[in-house]
């Protein structure tokens, strides 16, 4: 069986968290560790974790990126496996039993579902829902026969963690820290 540690990274996600650690806490293969890294958030962020049972890392200033601060919790995780989750992202009550097992071909290093969007009320979170669709249930599959994906979702993607250390981390120099994992050669 795999151990796995989830990093979720937050500056100032106090509405949004609870919603994220519940799907976390209720999944049917829990996760081993926990990690929120309250990112010099001004409102009660820490708290919340905290009193949803994660461990929560408070780095010195405002790391300024979802990456730096995957990567200040990257050294503090011994599971196999690192999930990165955003702080808005809730997951399906079974999203780690059923993407676990991918990972007992040695083979995969890099691993996630399918991503939909909760609320589809404005045109803004229409557009995401439409460009979900396209991406997950039309590009996705493509990529998939031509053995060349292009992301995993930044959302809710499984990393094997040795080989995320030895890639050097979450990839800090652009907002597409997903895109940039898997179009990068592995030796940089």
């Amino acid at each position: 069986m795999h151990s796995v540690t989830v990093i979720v990274p937050a500056h100032n996600e106090e509405a949004g968290l609870p919603a994220t650690l519940e799907s976390l806490a209720g999944q049917t293969v829990p996760p081993d560790h926990i990690l929120v890294v309250d990112d010099a958030s001004t409102d009660r962020t820490g708290e919340v974790a905290a009193a949803h049972g994660a461990t929560v890392l408070r780095p010195p200033r405002n790391l300024g990126s979802k990456a730096r601060a995957q990567n200040y919790a990257l050294p503090r995780c011994t599971t196999d496996l690192v999930l990165a989750v955003d702080a808005d992202t809730v997951l399906a009550p079974d999203y780690l039993e059923r993407v676990l097992p991918v990972f007992d071909d040695p083979e995969v290093a890099l691993a996630a579902g399918t991503v939909r969007t909760r609320h589809t009320r404005t045109l803004w979170e229409r557009g995401r829902s439409t460009e979900y669709l396209f991406g997950f249930h039309f590009h996705r599959p493509i990529q998939a026969r031509a053995n060349s994906p292009m992301v995993c979702s930044g959302c809710c993607s499984v990393f094997r963690r040795e080989e995320l250390v030895a890639f050097g981390g979450f990839p800090e120099r652009t907002i597409v820290e997903d895109m940039d994992y898997i179009c990068m050669p592995q030796g940089r």
